[in-house]
């Protein structure tokens, strides 16, 4: 009787503290800070006015803070440097966000959405510069995991849109680099990434 009363209690303790563990969760009311790592991938290949095929392919590195007002509501500011491995089209979104975490749960699904201007940083290729930046909107869905009240992390997939309203363009002419055009440029790209949550 006295081994079975043991068990139970064991039992009992065990669920207990997987119970007790289910509910942990990241923090939901209070500053945040979030880190972030992505891969990014061009989805528009066409040729744009310039009769080039403009493309953004490389890593971002992204970081916002702000503050959570509850579960389903917090607002936020953020930096994020997209790397173009051929640099013209390197640059650096400065940026508003909303973000929603669905569940007060360890493991919730959320969404960003982020507003704001994208910066040129002087960095080109040999026949392309970004003389002026324009719009950046932002879009991410990904879920979180959380490791402690102060530490999660997440994984995403989204959508960036970069509207840059002048790029310079430049062909090679014999051995000369001469000025063809300045246009208008927009990107879609898709980027997959980590997140750290604190």
């Amino acid at each position: 009787m006295k081994r079975i009363s043991l068990v139970a209690v064991a039992l009992l303790c065990l669920c207990g503290t997987a119970a007790a563990q289910r509910h942990i969760e990241h923090k939901w009311r209070g500053f945040y800070a979030v880190v972030d790592g992505s891969y990014v991938m061009n989805l528009n290949k066409a040729p744009g006015v310039s009769g080039d095929a403009d493309t953004l392919s490389g890593f971002g590195f992204g970081i916002s803070g702000g503050f959570h007002f509850r579960k389903e509501a917090a607002v936020g500011v953020g930096i994020t440097y997209l790397h173009d491995p051929t640099g013209a089209f390197t640059q650096m979104p400065v940026y508003a966000e909303l973000r929603s975490h669905i569940m007060r749960s360890r493991l919730t699904p959320y969404g960003v959405l982020q507003v704001g201007y994208s910066l040129p940083l002087g960095a080109s290729s040999p026949t392309k510069k970004i003389e002026k930046g324009g719009l950046y909107f932002g879009a991410q869905l990904g879920g979180r995991f959380a490791i402690d009240r102060g530490f999660a992390v997440g994984v995403h997939v989204g959508y960036k849109l970069l509207s840059m309203t002048e790029v310079t363009r430049y062909e090679l002419v014999g051995n000369k680099l001469q000025y063809r055009m300045a246009d208008p440029t927009m990107l879609h790209v898709l980027d997959a990434g980590i997140s750290l949550y604190f």
